[in-house]
């Protein structure tokens, strides 16, 4: 009712209702109206008063598509001086738990760096590797953009392990023609033949595996079909790129390391003639 209409207990008590015959009887023949006085509830968040308005999300709604429009609104309500009007709940848990997963990538990445620096024992090979995780985003963003799915942290950190293995596969095999004696050319064309298979046998059984998941439309779709997309597309991108990108960097980097080795012996023997 609006508030003309209920200003006083008689205009309560004189509401009409309606029985199951279509009969109209007035509130206060079937009830009771008391006026009493209740006490206040007050809520507080960092010493600060605060009301709590909730609500629910329907199937299949994905929570970064209501955000926005939310977002929107609230932008355009009139609030009085000192109110604000701030998203909490699975908005605010998101936030945290997002920071979160972008830390815990960023030790991803240092750590994959640090145990494939121990393996190769050396700092440049293991940065040629990890130069095919720019190249898996590549894909991911683009699958994603194609798709119009919202982006998967989960699906980022789990491109970081899965494709530095096809350049830890091909780059070990190449290092090892190497200290055989083939030249970096001879070296770098025979592994990635060589390598071809393995590399990609490894990247098709993921990718398929990875199908449900981005194809899957039940219950709680909204959370596995962006990770499963962010996937194959990292992983396809990346296992194309690879294949051309890392032989090409091993190459460049290598071959400046024999030509400084060289230039060192040439300075060095220079010096033995002279003396």
């Amino acid at each position: 009712y609006g508030e003309p209409f209920r200003t006083s207990i008689q205009d309560v008590e004189n509401i009409v209702l309606y029985g199951a015959d279509g009969q109209p009887v007035k509130l206060k023949e079937v009830a009771t109206v008391v006026e009493e006085f209740a006490s206040p509830s007050i809520e507080r968040e960092n010493r600060q008063r605060v009301i709590y308005v909730k609500a629910s999300l329907g199937d299949g709604v994905a929570l970064g598509t209501v955000v926005p429009q939310i977002n929107a609104i609230l932008d355009e309500y009139p609030l009085p001086d000192g109110m604000s009007l701030d998203l909490g709940g699975t908005v605010e848990d998101q936030g945290d738990a997002f920071g979160d997963l972008l830390t815990l990538f960023v030790l991803i990445v240092i750590l994959v760096y640090i145990v494939m620096a121990t393996q190769f024992e050396s700092l440049v090979f293991p940065f040629i590797i990890m130069f095919t995780i720019p190249l898996a985003f590549t894909g991911t963003f683009l699958a994603l953009w194609l798709t119009g799915t919202p982006l998967s942290m989960i699906g980022a950190i789990m491109l970081v392990g899965i494709v530095t293995k096809n350049g830890i596969v091909l780059v070990d095999y190449t290092n090892l023609l190497v200290e055989r004696g083939s030249s970096v050319f001879d070296a770098v064309v025979a592994g990635g033949k060589s390598r071809l298979r393995p590399v990609l046998m490894t990247s098709f059984t993921t990718i398929l595996g990875m199908l449900p998941l981005a194809l899957g439309t039940g219950e709680g779709s909204e959370t596995w079909q962006p990770m499963g997309i962010a996937v194959i597309g990292g992983l396809t991108c990346s296992t194309l790129l690879t294949l051309l990108v890392v032989p090409v960097l091993y190459s460049v980097f290598v071959n400046r390391r024999i030509r400084k080795a060289q230039q060192k012996q040439a300075a060095a023997r220079q010096v033995s003639l002279n003396a």
